[in-house]
């Protein structure tokens, strides 16, 4: 799904949105203040892995120039 994350640049409200089209993303506003100064936000994918035990993914958190990132190792299937 385009659910895309947003953050306002002028009261700090994170909001998410569904967009369609690109003519959609030009015309994103904060649904709190109505601020047309927003920003894309990278959101953190979700995603599903095998339950076994043996399975576990592996999360290591960095510190970055932009912040803070995690790493993630995901395992694969067994046969």
């Amino acid at each position: 799904m385009p659910i895309h994350e947003f953050r306002c640049l002028n009261c700090d409200y994170i909001f998410e949105l569904l967009i369609m089209s690109k003519n959609e993303m030009d015309s994103v506003i904060c649904p709190k203040c109505e601020s047309s100064n927003v920003g894309k936000l990278m959101s953190v994918a979700n995603i599903a892995v095998d339950k076994r035990p043996s399975s576990k993914p592996s999360v290591e958190h960095h510190t970055c120039d932009t912040g803070s990132c995690d790493t993630i190792e995901l395992p694969g299937y067994e046969r």
